[in-house]
């Protein structure tokens, strides 16, 4: 089987949900990471448990009327921290959102998810004390993560190398094992040397998938399909991953194949899904 795999997408209640997975298999796709989505956010774990559940149960839905082997990632979306920060403060915000790390992290322990995430740090400019405390708490949810053998999806602004060496030394840090840190809307860094060990999930413009594959086989496609009824396709399209593994087997067809079967081995590898 080729593991057509979309690492990063996102169902809703109020979207397509398992209509969308439907159409992603129809053109082929194999495998799919949901990622919860922040909702109206309110300072309580009970805000957190009740994404879960609603990312659980869209799973659990795709799993009874697909084939689709469904992943699922779930945890604190960093822009809510900064909502929060600003209801109850900074002390309260880092221990409501490490007791939803470990939340998250039971449920990846207990089988019923397969990653920590997204969590991470703003994607625009904060004023530098938000900045060290989103990096604070980023660190600690690492440590978390390390706690339960989770691998972690991680959001932040837009990557250059300086980003990856940063997370890298945070994971590093804790103890927290390098190709485990995944990076969610990542460039085409395949290299050691531009993404510091972190393993890449990027953003698969056929640009960015190109240039992937003619520096190496170790990383994953994501679409960051929103599933949003006011912004339809946004930020890809459910269907755009297997049309790139379609693109990569006409275009590079021998090193499609190592891509294949390095797939297989990185799923298992870092979800402990044997495909």
């Amino acid at each position: 089987m080729i593991p057509v795999f979309d690492n990063h997408v996102h169902l809703q209640k109020k979207g397509e949900n398992v209509n969308a997975a439907k159409r992603y298999e129809r053109k082929g796709g194999k495998i799919l990471n949901i990622c919860n989505i922040p909702g109206e956010f309110r300072p309580s774990i009970d805000y957190f448990e009740e994404i879960y559940n609603e990312t659980l149960s869209i799973a659990d839905r795709v799993r009874k009327e697909t084939s689709l082997t469904v992943l699922v990632t779930i945890g604190p979306y960093p822009v809510d921290a900064l909502k929060s920060v600003e209801i109850i403060g900074k002390e309260k915000t880092e221990d409501l959102f490490l007791r939803a790390t470990d939340y998250a992290g039971k449920l990846v322990q207990n089988g019923m998810a397969h990653a920590i995430g997204e969590i991470g740090r703003p994607h625009f400019n904060v004023d530098e004390d938000l900045w060290e405390f989103s990096n604070s708490l980023l660190e600690k949810q690492i440590a978390i993560a390390k706690d339960y053998d989770s691998p972690v999806i991680l959001h932040t602004e837009s990557a250059t190398k300086e980003t990856f060496m940063e997370i890298s030394r945070m994971g590093e840090k804790v103890g927290f094992k390098r190709w485990k840190m995944i990076k969610h809307y990542s460039p085409p860094f395949i290299l050691e040397e531009e993404n510091y060990g972190i393993f890449p999930s990027i953003i698969s413009s056929r640009d960015n998938i190109r240039q992937a594959i003619m520096k190496g086989t170790t990383f994953f496609m994501e679409t960051d399909f929103l599933d949003d009824p006011m912004r339809r396709g946004a930020v890809m399209d459910i269907e755009t991953v297997p049309k790139r593994y379609i693109m990569l087997q006409q275009e590079f067809p021998e090193l499609f194949e190592k891509y294949v079967q390095d797939s297989k081995i990185n799923i298992l590898r870092i979800y402990g899904v044997e495909i």
